[in-house]
C-alpha cells in the first residue's frame, strides 16, 4: 500500500533520478573538460597560471564539490521519496537529532516510543528525517509487510545515506540495526534488499510502474 498523498511529484522524482545517475557525473566531466588546458604541457600567455596538475585541480575543485553536493542531496531525496510513500507519518527534515525527536514527540498521528529510540541511539547530526513505515503489499502469493521506525542520515558531499532501522513489538522499540543506501544501487532495489519489501512508486492502471 502506497500512501499516495506522500508520493513525490513525478517530475521531481525524475529530476532526482537524473541527478543521481547522470547529472552529478556530467557536472564533474564538464568541469574537467573546460579546464583541460591546464593539463597540457605548455605555457599560455593569456593566463597568469602555469599548466600542470595542481592548477588544474584548483580550477576543477569547485565543480567537483558542487557535483558531490548535488549527488548527496539526490541520494537523500530519493531515499526520502520511497520511505515517505510507505510511511504512515514522518518528521520534517532537520540537521540535528533533537529536531527529529521533537517532531516525533509532537506527532499528532502516532505516539512514538521516544525512550526506546533514545535508548538504542538516534544520529546527532547530518541531514536527518524520521519515518513510521507501515504498509503491506501483495507479491505473488504472499503478503509482505513493513513496520519499522526509520531515521535516515545524509552525508554532505557523499552519495550515501545511512538508515537507522528500529524494530517494533507492540509499538515499542526492541532493537536497532543500520544499513546504507549508496550509488550506484537502484534506490528501490536497495530498499527491497534491506526490508524484504517491494518498494515501488507510480503504479499505473492494473499494476507495474517506473519506480527506479
Amino acid at each position: 500500500m502506497v500512501y499516495f498523498e506522500h508520493t513525490p511529484d513525478y517530475g521531481a522524482y525524475l529530476l532526482m533520478l537524473f541527478l543521481y545517475y547522470v547529472g552529478a557525473i556530467a557536472i564533474m566531466l564538464y568541469g574537467a573538460y573546460i579546464n583541460r588546458k591546464f593539463l597540457l604541457k605548455k605555457k599560455f600567455v593569456w593566463v597568469d597560471m602555469k599548466p600542470g596538475l595542481v592548477p588544474f585541480l584548483k580550477k576543477f575543485l569547485p565543480w567537483f564539490l558542487i557535483a558531490l553536493l548535488i549527488w548527496s542531496f539526490a541520494t537523500f531525496k530519493l531515499t526520502d521519496y520511497y520511505l515517505s510513500s510507505y510511511s504512515f507519518t514522518f518528521s520534517g527534515t532537520h540537521i540535528t537529532g533533537s529536531g527529529v525527536i521533537d517532531d516525533l514527540v509532537n506527532n499528532p498521528k502516532y505516539t512514538f516510543d521516544i525512550e526506546g529510540l533514545k535508548h538504542f541511539g538516534v544520529p546527532s547530526f547530518g541531514l536527518l528525517k524520521g519515518y513510521k513505515l507501515e504498509a503491506s503489499e501483495k507479491e505473488g502469493l504472499f503478503i509482505k509487510n513493513v513496520d519499522q521506525i526509520v531515521v535516515i542520515q545524509g552525508y554532505p558531499f557523499l552519495p550515501v545515506v545511512k538508515l537507522y532501522i528500529y524494530e517494533m513489538k507492540n509499538d515499542r522499540v526492541v532493537g536497532m540495526h543500520t544499513a546504507y543506501m549508496y550509488f550506484p544501487r537502484s534506490p528501490s532495489d536497495r530498499l527491497r534488499q534491506i526490508f524484504d519489501f517491494p518498494f515501488a512508486l507510480f503504479y499505473w492502471g492494473g499494476g507495474g510502474g517506473p519506480g527506479a
